[in-house]
Parts: C-alpha cells; sequence; structure tokens
C-alpha cells in the first residue's frame, strides 16, 4: 500500500512538472510574475516532500526536480537583474565610427517589429550625429522560407527611411548573436583604414543586451550598446526565448551541474 501510494506521488509530480513546462511559455509571456510565483510554489512544495517523505525514492526524485526548477529560475531571475541593471547603466551613445545592427528572425517579406525597432533606433542615432556613421545591417536568413537575409530586409528598410545607401555595408552570412558580432567585426576590419581604433556602437533590444554584451566582452570586442525599446506585448515572450538562449549555450555546464544533482539524489536512496 505505503509502495502504491508512493509510486502515485510521483506520478502525481511527474505531471505536473510536464504541465509546467508544457504552459510555462505561455504563462511567463503573458503573466511574468504569476508564473514566477508558481515556480516558487513548486519549487518549496517539491523540497518539502523531500524533507518530510520516509519513502526514499520520493525524497531523491522530488528533490532533483526541485533542484532543476531551482536552477532554471535563478538563472531566469539573474537574467532580468542584469538586464534591468545594464538598461540602467548604458552610457549616452558618444560620436562613432560604425553602427552595427543585429539580426533578428524574419519569416515573411515584411521587417518584423523588434527588427524595425532596432532599425528605428539606428536611424534615430545616424541621425542625430553630426559627422554620419556608416551602418552595418548582420544577419543571414532566418530559415530555408525567407525571401531574403535579414541583412538584405534592414538594407531596404534603412533605404526607405532616407539612409543613404553608400552609409551601409551589408554582413549576410551570419546566423546567430556570436557570428553578428564577429563577422561585422571582420566587415569593420575590413572597411576602416585609419591607424586609430573604430568607434563602435551595437544596436540592438532592450531585451538581448545582456547576452550581446557577454559575447562582445568573450570576443574581446571594445564597444557601446544603444538599446531599441520593445513594445510590452511582445517583450515578455521575447525575453522568455532570451532565456531559452541562455540555458542552451550554456548546456553543457547546466548538465554537470543537473548531473552532479541527480548523483546527489540516488545516494539518498542508499
Amino acid at each position: 500500500m505505503e509502495g502504491n501510494m508512493t509510486y502515485l506521488l510521483m506520478l502525481a509530480v511527474s505531471a505536473i512538472e510536464v504541465m509546467i513546462i508544457y504552459k510555462i511559455r505561455y504563462v511567463y509571456s503573458r503573466l511574468p510574475i504569476f508564473a514566477i510565483i508558481v515556480s516558487i510554489v513548486t519549487i518549496t512544495a517539491l523540497y518539502s516532500i523531500s524533507i518530510l517523505s520516509v519513502d526514499k525514492y520520493l525524497r531523491a526524485y522530488t528533490f532533483n526536480f526541485a533542484t532543476v526548477d531551482l536552477v532554471l529560475l535563478v538563472i531566469m531571475l539573474v537574467y532580468m537583474y542584469q538586464m534591468k541593471r545594464d538598461l540602467r547603466d548604458l552610457p549616452v551613445a558618444k560620436q562613432p565610427d560604425f553602427l552595427v545592427v543585429l539580426g533578428n528572425k524574419c519569416m515573411g517579406s515584411r521587417v518584423p517589429p523588434i527588427l524595425s525597432e532596432r532599425l528605428e533606433k539606428a536611424i534615430q542615432l545616424y541621425n542625430n550625429f553630426e559627422r554620419k556613421p556608416q551602418i552595418i545591417v548582420s544577419g543571414s536568413k532566418s530559415s530555408e522560407s525567407s525571401y531574403e537575409t535579414e541583412a538584405e530586409m534592414m538594407r531596404k528598410y534603412l533605404i526607405d527611411h532616407n539612409i543613404p545607401e553608400s552609409a551601409i555595408i551589408k554582413e549576410d552570412e551570419s546566423i546567430n548573436t556570436v557570428q553578428n558580432l564577429e563577422y561585422s567585426a571582420i566587415e569593420i576590419h575590413q572597411t576602416w583604414q585609419k591607424k586609430t581604433r573604430p568607434r563602435v556602437i551595437i544596436v540592438t533590444s532592450d531585451y538581448h543586451i545582456p547576452r550581446t554584451k557577454w559575447h562582445a566582452k568573450r570576443l574581446g570586442l571594445e564597444v557601446q550598446f544603444a538599446a531599441a525599446c520593445t513594445v510590452r506585448m511582445l517583450k515578455w515572450p521575447a525575453m522568455f526565448r532570451e532565456f531559452t538562449a541562455i540555458v542552451w549555450y550554456h548546456r553543457y555546464s547546466l548538465l554537470t551541474l543537473l548531473g552532479m544533482d541527480l548523483v546527489f539524489s540516488l545516494s539518498m536512496c542508499m
């Protein structure tokens, strides 16, 4: 009887986890605070079961799930804090030699809202500076079904908004943020003929600033950043996608951590 109760509880925990994973993106994209509260309540409940249960297998099972949830929640909260701090501490943009506009997924023939916000920010900066910088638009095709590369769509958008074609450099090989930065740096190196270091502003969305800054620092790039504001309706879904990108990028470290947690959980069964 006790064994059956253990299996039922383990099945219930599994069902709750599956439901949370299945629905968390939808909930977070619309009610982020509620999603965070649900995560905290779930983690607390699972840790409580692991402490109070007399069955060692149930203790290990719930402890492992609770730790996985806790790690993911901490990553999300740290990301949200980092974004807020980075946006607060962004310095006023100084006269650049290059503006680098990072691409964003384009599934149709029109520039999507998030990417248009980045381009509008670049146009604003371009028009504000007395000495006009070169604008590098960076991004390959988002998918096989895409009509054009992100860079080509961005180039046309800028021209339609009175940016001279001669001021635009197209980088259309990169497929992610790291390549956006790397390949744009190559374009700058090939274009810049002076002995002084070029001054560069990276233009991207507000939610994308933390990861972009981290990659730029890792690549040794000394650049400024300008954040394009994302409308509220699109910002939370975009932040969740950014969170999943962070998790995926650090997947090996996370798998190592979770493997250690699994070993610790199994040791509770001995």
